[in-house]
């Protein structure tokens, strides 16, 4: 009895080792994943915008210290976000994503969300809009989406 709990141990061992050595290789700490939360606010408060007749503040759902919004048109290749960077873009994003934005801090990527609503932007550069965070202010009219000026 005591030799089968010994061989059953050691296999539950052996086998929880390979886990965790699968898990070391295959990980990808570059990875960037998009903000759940803020995409949800940020469709959300362009959904409710026009009724409420107020502009979409992008500073204020965002207490991050970043200094530039990039905005991404959906579809947009990765290998083009990439040159747009100067780096390799490791966002990864929902799987029906729209635009995405990009928030940077000295031009690093501070984290990214991805516009969830049925709206469109517009009046906005394509493939990438940049906006300094003082002007990265909404106005939603029919669902269409314009950088407030």
């Amino acid at each position: 009895m005591a030799r089968a709990l010994f061989a059953v141990g050691t296999a539950l061992v052996l086998l929880l080792l390979g886990l965790g050595l699968a898990v070391y290789l295959t990980r990808d700490e570059d990875n960037i994943q998009v903000s759940n939360v803020l995409a949800e606010d940020f469709s959300r408060e362009v959904a409710l915008a026009e009724r409420r007749g107020a502009d979409v503040d992008l500073r204020a759902l965002t207490p991050d210290d970043w200094d530039e919004l990039l905005i991404v048109a959906r579809g947009t290749p990765r290998a083009a976000i990439s040159e747009r960077l100067g780096r390799e873009w490791t966002g990864v994003a929902s799987v029906a994503t729209g635009e995405l934005l990009i928030l940077l801090r000295d031009g690093e990527v501070v984290r990214f969300l991805d516009y969830r609503g049925e709206g469109r932007f517009a009046g906005i550069d394509t493939p990438f809009q940049e906006l300094p965070r003082d002007k990265a202010v909404f106005r939603v009219r029919s669902l269409v989406i314009t950088p407030w000026s």
